[in-house]
């Protein structure tokens, strides 16, 4: 009786403990966000202050960080955009990051040869911190005065390319590091000198496409997704970020006029989790974070977002879901753009990774997001963030499943063979997903501090 009552008393004790902590992690997480919202709104606030909440509404930003690789897209994603953006009647003013020492000259000197575009070359400082953005200069010996944009010289080309040439150094590498230098030096110090920004800006990836999908099945390779999503901000001025839904797509070898480049193949299969994720974005909760190669929002916004997130957490590899997350509870009105898609590369079915263990590639490319994940929920709490991102099944389809049994059949014809397979496509993704999921449990992101690594 003695042994019985000592046992209980331990779990019950045990119990409390674990009780406490919990409460306590969770009030820490609560904190943490509410400051980090906070920061969002007083340098939304800053923003609309120093340029007396007056912007451009002729021309529309676009902001793009590339590594290598990004050399088999950029030759024609970039003259893409800007025809997309010349369809809007707006002009286009497109800074690409290049991230951490990497060049691709040939690529940027045909930008040159395009019609109506101005090609202009800064360069960064060395980088003293993860989280310090560089100072920006227009020569490569960044000597006197950081550049700043001007609104005087808009008047004297049509389109602009400005190219940030990253210094390679110990604090450069990742996304979120050249984009904390362009949006917290070159822009957030450019309205600090007077310069009236674009109304809109658009975050895409090097392979992005923005296109039209109807009813999910039927990409249009030709269509301008971007001009649609830039048509709905105009006509509905309370939306503040509205993002595409993310389309995967295996990338096959291809020539645009003259250059060898990779574009999207979507008559080729796409592996079961990457196919799931396209059937469920945007729609369910858990599923409804933005992607980061296609998200159009007012200026303002979009720069409080990543100049908080990159000087706070400069080890997030997916920005784009931590952007979201401080954007709900900032209270900005966000959306999914259901018809419109932006294409994202996933690796095929056979592909193996190469600089490290053999594994399958599209299992790496999932397990590179899920850390991420895990490393937003140790920063936020699951409680704050799953109506966001999750990874849990999202049983929100027991809802309405005759809606989501017509978004997983696409453009298939309805048989027994193609019921078989699809259903076999999702065994194979909830199987992976656990198998993943273990994995990055043991293995969250670390997003702040000098453990943080931010690229992969």
């Amino acid at each position: 009786m003695l042994l019985s009552n000592l046992k209980q008393f331990v779990t019950d004790e045990l119990s409390i403990n674990n009780l406490e902590y919990k409460l306590s992690l969770r009030k820490k997480q609560d904190i943490r966000l509410r400051a980090d919202v906070d920061g969002v709104l007083s340098c939304r606030e800053w923003i609309k202050a120093k340029t007396n909440n007056t912007f451009d509404s002729t021309r529309i930003m676009g902001v793009v960080a590339a590594a290598k690789g990004a050399e088999n897209y950029l030759p024609y994603t970039i003259p893409k955009i800007i025809a997309q953006i010349s369809e809007s009647r707006m002009m286009a003013d497109i800074i690409i990051g290049l991230n951490n020492g990497f060049e691709c000259p040939s690529v940027i000197d045909r930008f040159s040869l395009l019609d109506n575009v101005q090609v202009i070359h800064l360069y960064t400082s060395e980088k003293l911190a993860n989280n310090i953005p560089a100072k920006i200069y227009d020569n490569v010996r960044c000597e006197g005065e950081p550049y700043y944009f001007k609104n005087i010289d808009c008047k004297y080309s049509k389109h602009r390319i400005f190219v940030v040439h990253q210094k390679q150094g110990e604090y450069a590498a990742g996304k979120i590091r050249i984009l904390g230098d362009i949006y917290g030096s070159l822009l957030l110090k450019s309205i600090e000198n007077g310069w009236i920004p674009p109304a809109l800006l658009v975050t895409f990836d090097a392979e992005s496409q923005f296109l039209v999908e109807q009813k999910y099945a039927f990409v249009e390779p030709k269509s301008n997704g971007l001009m649609l999503i830039v048509s709905k901000l105009q006509k509905q001025p309370e939306i503040d970020i509205l993002g595409a839904r993310s389309r995967f797509a295996v990338y096959q070898k291809g020539v645009v006029d003259g250059s060898k480049v990779l574009l999207p193949n979507f008559n080729e299969e796409v592996p079961p989790l990457q196919f799931f994720l396209d059937t469920v974005h945007g729609r369910y909760n858990g599923c409804k974070s933005m992607t980061g190669g296609g998200i159009v929002g007012k200026i303002d916004a979009l720069i409080s977002l990543i100049v908080v997130i990159s000087q706070r957490y400069p080890g997030t590899r997916i920005e784009d879901t931590h952007l979201t997350i401080l954007a709900k509870y900032a209270d900005f009105t966000a959306e999914i753009f259901t018809n419109v898609v932006s294409t994202n590369r996933t690796p095929s079915l056979t592909e193996i990774t190469i600089n490290q263990l053999p594994r399958k590639a599209w299992v790496e490319q999932i397990y590179r997001w899920n850390s991420g994940y895990q490393g937003l929920k140790l920063c936020y709490g699951k409680h704050n963030i799953k109506s966001i991102v999750s990874d849990e099944f999202p049983w929100s389809i027991c809802t309405a499943p005759i809606d989501f049994l017509r978004r997983l059949k696409r453009r298939d014809k309805v048989n027994l063979s193609t019921a078989i397979h699809k259903f076999k496509v999702l065994a194979i993704a909830f199987a992976a997903s656990r198998n993943i999921k273990k994995r990055s449990l043991e293995n969250p992101d670390i997003l702040q501090g000098s453990q943080a690594k931010a690229s992969w």
